[in-house]
């Protein structure tokens, strides 16, 4: 079909909406679209069909408009998965699909026309159509050719199809949900017993876990408790766990000790097991105590209360706003998309006045946001404060303070003038020139923000021209010479004077030399492997204070990372639910000699029988005959092995050689190596027995548990084998002892 026709269809919406607002029923609007429908599909003709070779998701079979879709209304959503916009068209089509089913006529395709290289691979679709919850079909229309014979020209577009595949309508950007509803709805009744309730060959993708996966879904944020001492139950890292809709907070070893929100989305307040968040991204600490989140989807940031256990609205209202407002705001005015935040505690800025250098002692805070939607940067100022250009702002004022609302990469001494494209990750380098670092994921640039006069300007990556926003590569070099490909992650690091940036669609993560504004490429190893650590689309990043490790929301690979910086390696943080607490075995016999095994992977073999004792008498001596092991029974036992954690490390730290860890008969034999080298210096070992016994009038089973200690050594042999024989009293078993001699 040529653009013309497409232009024509274009320009007939345009006009429709026109009348639409003068339309003074609902009758009357239905006539105007249904006039419409006619007028356009007497001169339009057929689109055509997707090419054979397109590879989909979420479909049985790839779709033919001309086979599957000449009898129903089709929605064709070009959209790539980068853009905020097409992201915020989403829940519109999810409407749309709930009013009408395939049944009712309706098909929903999204056309996926990538912007950056990294979109254009399927793999990297698919992730997006499962984090995203996108239950259509999608074509991956890599070189963008149906794009282009299509004649569309920016994301997101809607082209709304009828019978025969003709063009009806065409809608470009977001916030169309209430022509969309009505144009389909119209175009399904209009068209009558024209339209099939056939099916088609869907197929929806569903979200398989990775295999090491257990907790974690398309992590997006983390963010290190400045206020963090070490103290007990203290939260240590938050991390948004974006896909589960809720937010986690650990210890130092990755243990959770709350979670926010979660597991399905929603808009809900009150206490922490109540809350309910939607696809949650930027953190950040106010006090040890209070953490604010970005509610992304629902247009808001919250406080977490961790004293009280309870979750507030800071600003927002769960609606999304369409328009840029660079006017004053109260917490129940509707926003744009909070993307991340950081918390500014300063003097005043404009201290070069007298009068404000006598207030130099007086402290403002300050949550600066990236309002992605609307590509602006915002500021709820939680004290009252006086601003840059001695602008003055009340207590509780939510303000955009940065951005124009027009998506470029300009830079301006004007703040309200300067424009950012999507930003959509903060960090904050202080002292007495104190600015904002920006990750502004759609110009692949790197932008900073002076906090004591409000001057934007770019560090790194993107473009000279301002309206160029494709500049995107990855080359390491300096200022804008260097390329990036949508960078959603910074994190400023005061103790080396570095900035880091998680390079998303690059896969890598890169540090800038602010001075020089040079970029270089980090290359860690895993350090278990000492292979190539492998990101998959990261996009949190935060640095610790002493300039030691960087914390990596590796998001595609749904996980956790820790970069020593010094070391340049690299290994999981295993974020984890905490072991239930461990009590002891009944029928436990403390075994006081120690075991040894050697530090680098050791082997320890054990070998163990079981003698049976009568009971005795007051004076003594045997009363009757001991029992005896049942003839022909099992006599089971079996190994395992605790960590000075409690954590059960059997099978993660230990390798059975020659046999298993579990048996049936008596006296038995076990040999374990440690897998690794390791710098833990002891285990629990325990040895349970469930052994089947007759006395002389009945059979019965026994059970008890021998526990001992393994102390990991590097000055034993690197074999060592001992020889346990545990004489138990099956009526006294609290007395039994065990023996050992060593071979």
């Amino acid at each position: 079909m040529e653009s013309s026709a497409l232009d024509f269809v274009a320009q007939s919406c345009m006009d429709l909406s026109e009348v639409l607002n003068t339309a003074g029923s609902e009758a009357d609007r239905d006539n105007l679209i249904v006039n419409h429908i006619k007028k356009v599909s007497s001169v339009v003709t057929a689109v055509e069909d997707f090419k054979k070779d397109l590879e989909w998701v979420n479909v049985s079979e790839p779709i033919s408009l001309s086979q599957h879709c000449s009898d129903k209304i089709v929605v064709l959503d070009f959209w790539t998965y980068c853009c905020i916009n097409c992201y915020h068209v989403l829940p519109d089509l999810a409407h749309l699909e709930k009013l009408y089913s395939v049944e009712n006529g309706l098909v929903v395709i999204g056309v996926h026309c990538a912007k950056f290289n990294n979109e254009k691979d399927s793999s990297n679709i698919l992730a997006a159509v499962r984090r995203y919850n996108i239950h259509h079909p999608v074509v991956n229309d890599a070189d963008s050719s149906y794009w282009e014979a299509l004649g569309i020209h920016c994301w997101p577009t809607l082209l709304i199809l009828g019978p025969g595949n003709k063009p009806l309508f065409v809608l470009t950007g977001e916030g169309h949900r209430e022509e969309l509803v009505s144009f389909v709805g119209v175009a399904i009744r209009h068209f009558g017993l024209r339209i099939s309730t056939a099916e088609i060959p869907m197929s929806p993708s569903n979200y398989i876990k990775p295999k090491d996966c257990d907790v974690l879904q398309f992590p997006s944020k983390v963010a290190l408790n400045p206020f963090y001492r070490g103290r007990g139950e203290e939260p240590f890292l938050a991390i948004s766990d974006t896909g589960n809709h809720r937010v986690i907070l650990t210890d130092c070893s990755g243990i959770i000790l709350r979670i926010i929100g979660g597991p399905e989305p929603g808009f809900k307040d009150g206490k922490l097991s109540e809350a309910r968040l939607n696809s949650p991204q930027g953190v950040c600490w106010l006090s040890g105590s209070v953490l604010a989140v970005c509610d992304t989807n629902n247009h808001a940031v919250r406080a977490v209360h961790l004293d009280d256990g309870t979750v507030e609205v800071l600003v927002g209202t769960g609606e999304q706003s369409h328009t840029g407002d660079l006017g004053h705001l109260g917490r129940n005015k509707v926003t744009a998309c909070w993307f991340d935040t950081v918390y500014f505690t300063d003097n005043q800025t404009n201290n070069d006045d007298e009068k404000e250098k006598d207030k130099k002692d007086e402290k403002r805070r300050v949550l600066l946001i990236a309002c992605a939607g609307s590509h602006q940067i915002w500021a709820l100022f939680l004290d009252n404060t006086i601003w840059w250009k001695y602008k003055s702002y009340a207590e509780g004022t939510c303000v955009c303070i940065a951005g124009s609302g027009v998506e470029a990469a300009r830079n301006s001494a004007y703040p309200n003038t300067a424009c950012f494209a999507q930003p959509s990750g903060l960090t904050l380098r202080t002292g007495t020139s104190p600015e904002m670092f920006i990750a502004d994921s759609e110009s692949s640039s790197i932008r900073r923000l002076t906090l004591s006069t409000g001057q934007v300007s770019t560090l790194c990556g993107g473009d000279r021209n301002p309206l160029n926003l494709f500049a995107f590569g990855d080359v390491d070099d300096i200022g804008v010479e260097a390329k990036l490909q949508h960078p959603l992650g910074v994190a400023y690091c005061e103790a080396n004077k570095t900035l880091y940036v998680a390079d998303t669609y690059n896969h890598k993560i890169k540090k800038v030399d602010i001075g020089p504004q040079k970029v270089t490429t980090l290359n860690p190893t895993m350090i278990e492997t000492s292979d190539p650590a492998i990101f998959n689309e990261p996009s949190g990043l935060s640095a610790s204070a002493d300039g030691k490790y960087l914390y990596i929301a590796d998001t595609n690979n749904h996980s956790i990372k820790i970069l020593n910086l010094a070391k340049n390696v690299c290994q999981e943080f295993k974020v984890r639910v905490p072991d239930p607490k461990f009590a002891e075995p009944e029928n436990l016999i403390l075994y006081k000699n120690d075991l040894f095994i050697h530090k680098k992977c050791g082997n320890l073999i054990i070998h163990f029988n079981m003698n049976l004792e009568a009971d005795q008498s007051k004076d003594g001596k045997a009363s009757g005959r001991a029992p005896q092991f049942t003839p022909g029974a099992p006599q089971n036992w079996h190994v395992w092995i605790k960590d000075d954690n409690n954590r059960d490390v059997t099978l993660d730290e230990f390798e059975f050689v020659s046999g298993s860890r579990k048996g049936t008969k008596l006296p038995g034999r076990v040999e374990m190596k440690l897998k690794h080298q390791t710098d833990k210096t002891h285990y629990l070992l325990y040895l349970s027995f469930q052994t089947s016994l007759c006395d002389a009038s009945v059979c019965y089973s026994h059970f008890f548990t021998v526990r001992s200690t393994i102390l990991v050594r590097d000055s034993v042999k690197p074999v060592e084998s001992y020889r346990i024989t545990c004489k138990v009293n099956p009526a006294m078993t609290r007395a039994s002892k065990a023996e050992q001699t060593k071979r």
